[in-house]
């Protein structure tokens, strides 16, 4: 009796095909409004900012807390910390530090004898804030606290000026990560010392961290990783097309896309 070699052939690819394919079930989706930027916090609660700088801290399909500043403005949002959020806006030239509720806790506006005009700030996990000093070309640690600064990088020693333009960093491992929208992203130490050369995310405008890997969203369709202390990739196409951003939970193993005011949750 001859075999039937096309039932073992389609029986040896579906049970390759699982290995191969990750599947990508959807969750659920839910309207989240106008996106100009997501965070997601140590706990998998997704923050949606708007462009008037409207805060929605979001629970599976719950909108849970939400902040909205006095005036509207572009804001910079660090979620990370364990007790609060920290907001950056350019215009305000200021932090405000929410609390678990999402209501001001504080507002720290940065000395102008220190800080000449900063593009770009984030949270250090000592009371510091990270950022970008524009026209002094320096990457600078303030304190709001103390109104000083403990590192104040001359980075014309570093990095040719004309090519340099910073719209994300964070901390985050003992190291600060910042993404320049011409290079790629920058490994700094915590000392402002440059641990390699910038890492090309092909026009990327936001960067996610796990505790292994950096992700970030390329062509709308696919997610891509890179090891944050090694070489190795790896990319994933995504469920949906034309996405706007996304995020990524490693220890649930779930997936955001944002897209067209929605959030989609799928479960890899």
């Amino acid at each position: 009796m001859g075999k039937n070699w096309n039932f073992l052939l389609l029986s040896n690819l579906f049970l390759v095909l699982p290995f191969l394919v990750p599947a990508q079930t959807l969750e659920f989706e839910v309207e989240v409004g106008e996106i100009a930027t997501v965070d997601i916090d140590r706990n998998g609660k997704i923050y949606v900012v708007d462009h008037q700088g409207n805060v929605a801290q979001w629970v599976n399909t719950t909108k849970e807390k939400w902040y909205s500043p006095q005036a509207a403005a572009e804001v910079q949002i660090d979620a990370w910390a364990m007790l609060n959020t920290v907001l950056f806006s350019p215009d305000w030239q200021a932090i405000r530090i929410l609390g678990l509720q999402l209501t001001v806790q504080s507002e720290y506006i940065f000395s102008p004898e220190l800080i000449e005009y900063a593009s770009v700030a984030t949270n250090a996990t000592d009371g510091g804030i990270w950022l970008y000093d524009q026209p002094a070309f320096r990457m600078k640690k303030y304190y709001p606290s103390t109104e000083s600064l403990s590192i104040n990088v001359e980075l014309e020693r570093l990095i040719n000026g004309n090519d340099w333009n910073p719209i994300w960093m964070k901390e985050f491992q003992n190291n600060l990560y910042v993404l320049d929208e011409i290079k790629g992203v920058y490994t700094f130490d915590l000392l402002g010392n440059i641990l390699s050369m910038p890492y090309d995310v092909k026009g990327a405008t936001l960067i996610g961290l796990t505790a292994k890997e950096m992700y970030w969203l390329e062509n709308g369709k696919e997610i891509h990783f890179k090891e944050l202390y090694g070489v190795k990739t790896r990319f994933l196409e995504l469920p949906i097309t034309n996405v706007e951003a996304i995020l990524f939970n490693d220890s649930q193993n779930r997936l955001y896309c944002f897209k067209n005011k929605k959030m989609y949750a799928y479960q890899l």
